[in-house]
């Protein structure tokens, strides 16, 4: 399971939105549980250096993940996942996430996909990778209220 802030939700769909048609990625930053439950605490915007298809790929610039790990390498917070989104598709993990997934072997992570369907988000799905099947399968996301917020 991985639990959202509604707020960081709605600031991550808005970076989705902004950047329609093209995809646009981002680093979930937060905490995990021995039973691999994961809390969002902030999120970073990355930049997608894929020019040539940034309408259904994207590629992580290397350089807003090494800011990403250097700013939280102290903390009590780690990267637990990675968001995109997929412009006018579903929220569903496509064979070209499943292979980027399996190559940086982050399959502790949450990979939340959100999916915008003429410039407005349509939904957002969070998978987990099953690194020996080589297959994603959804994790409940959940959009938790900001503490002190009523539910």
């Amino acid at each position: 399971m991985i639990k959202i802030p509604a707020s960081l939700l709605r600031q991550i769909y808005d970076h989705t939105e902004q950047s329609y048609p093209y995809e646009c990625c981002g680093l979930l930053i937060g905490t995990s549980d021995e039973d691999k439950n994961h809390s969002v605490h902030a999120f970073r915007q990355c930049k997608n250096l894929n020019t040539e298809r940034a309408r259904d790929r994207y590629l992580m610039d290397p350089v807003d993940y090494l800011r990403a790990t250097r700013e939280f390498e102290n903390g009590p917070w780690d990267i637990i996942g990675v968001y995109h989104s997929h412009p006018d598709h579903p929220s569903r993990a496509s064979q070209t996430d499943t292979d980027r997934a399996m190559e940086i072997m982050a399959t502790a992570w949450s990979y939340v996909i959100v999916s915008v369907q003429n410039g407005t988000v349509a939904g957002a799905q969070s998978w987990v990778l099953n690194e020996s099947e080589r297959k994603f399968y959804e994790e409940p996301l959940v959009s938790v209220p900001e503490e002190g917020e009523s539910k």
